[in-house]
């Protein structure tokens, strides 16, 4: 008699999500190929999978899953703690499969009664952190938080160490120009690393659309979100940092730009070195170091001014740092950071205006109740979303 081939929980979810390495494929393939019950029973994983919602049946039945699954969320919380609830019936949908494909209802408790299931997160809404797709330029998208299992992950050019949180662009030898464009979404954050050296720091709900080798005459990058920049020097390949409002010309320095397209303004801070802004409606303009660039849409002239470096580029240093800033502004980068959303029920509470610094990595509530203290308000938490009321 063969012997029996167990498959990973992992592969199988992989598998289903976006792909699996060459030694996944074929292990699965292998798995696959043992017994007939084995592919209806992954295309059943695969249809729960994909259903937009879980069947009536598989609600009923929810709560006996969760029981067996704790564990597995327990070890993914730890690894991905911030999308577990996201996916949660999708993960115990496809147990089901797993638990009654070969008659495996035994697996459940002897007395058949349903388990009670605390919601252990359904009210803490935890700061955002290492997340990103990448969508490569056969319009594949891989999703970084289902390469937590393995350290380092390398496809087309492009390898992901799961363990610093850095995507890296190794280049390529040949000179065919090939676009990845990376998505980081609300609550997340990524670095990355371009072929040529270049170091960048992507902040929540950004895009980055970048060659996968630079040729040519010039290093061009396109953005909408924000970014912190630090560009390998090479005077004979300018650095161009694209976006709808104008664009962005280094030679070797750090900066930061931010352009989120609802703010209708893009703003450009130097840190060190020398970069130049242009648009269609303004000539190259040189800026310092310590200054920032502000175009508003549809601004004939940018304003260019000095600011504090530390409290623009606080994000990347784990940091929110507010000066005199109204607290409408605030709730939209918590929005970003946590993935939630805010009400304000007296739009006059958005003049509010803070100044201070704050940990970006504490939980939400311990930002809320700091605000509470400072100001003549309060914050009542429901689901995602915040409401903001006078006390």
């Amino acid at each position: 008699m063969d012997k029996k081939i167990n498959i990973s929980w992992d592969i199988l979810v992989k598998k289903v999500r976006w792909g699996l390495t060459p030694e996944e494929e074929s292990a699965f393939q292998e798995w696959l190929a043992q017994d007939k019950s084995h592919e209806v029973y992954f295309e059943r994983v695969r249809e729960v999978w994909d259903a937009d919602e879980p069947t009536s049946s598989l609600k009923s039945n929810l709560s006996k899953v969760m029981t067996r699954f704790d564990a597995y969320v327990e070890k993914e919380r730890e690894l991905r703690r911030r999308r577990i609830m996201r996916n949660v019936y999708r993960y115990a949908a496809c147990l089901l499969v797993v638990l009654t494909v070969g008659g495996g209802m035994w697996f459940f408790s002897q007395n058949d009664e349903p388990v009670k299931v605390e919601p252990k997160m359904a009210q803490e809404i935890l700061p955002g952190g290492n997340r990103a797709i990448i969508l490569l330029a056969d319009g594949e998208k891989v999703d970084v938080e289902w390469l937590a299992d393995s350290s380092r992950y390398k496809v087309d050019g492009v390898e992901v160490t799961t363990e610093e949180g850095k995507i890296r662009y190794m280049g390529k030898s040949n000179t065919k120009v090939e676009y990845n464009t990376i998505m980081i979404p609300r609550g997340g954050e990524y670095q990355v690393e371009l072929c040529d050296g270049t170091k960048v720091w992507l902040n929540a709900e950004t895009q980055l659309r970048i060659p996968t080798t630079f040729v040519g005459t010039e290093r061009r990058v396109f953005l909408k979100g924000e970014a912190y920049f630090d560009v390998t020097k090479n005077d004979k390949q300018p650095f161009i940092v694209e976006t709808d409002l104008g664009e962005v010309k280094v030679y070797g320095t750090q900066f930061n730009v931010k352009f989120y397209p609802e703010e209708r303004e893009i703003k450009a801070t130097l840190v060190e070195g020398n970069i130049g802004f242009r648009s269609e409606q303004v000539a190259e303009l040189k800026i310092k170091p310590g200054y920032q660039l502000r175009l508003a849409e549809g601004a004939k002239k940018p304003e260019v001014k000095p600011v504090k470096i530390y409290n623009e580029i606080a994000w990347k240093n784990r940091m929110f740092c507010f000066e005199s800033e109204r607290l409408e502004s605030i709730m939209v980068k918590l929005e970003r950071w946590y993935n939630v959303d805010v009400v304000f029920e007296d739009p006059a509470l958005k003049n509010f205006k803070f100044s201070g610094n704050l940990n970006r990595y504490d939980n939400i509530d311990k930002i809320l109740h700091f605000f509470e203290e400072v100001f003549d308000v309060k914050f009542v938490v429901d689901g995602n979303t915040i409401k903001v009321m006078r006390k």
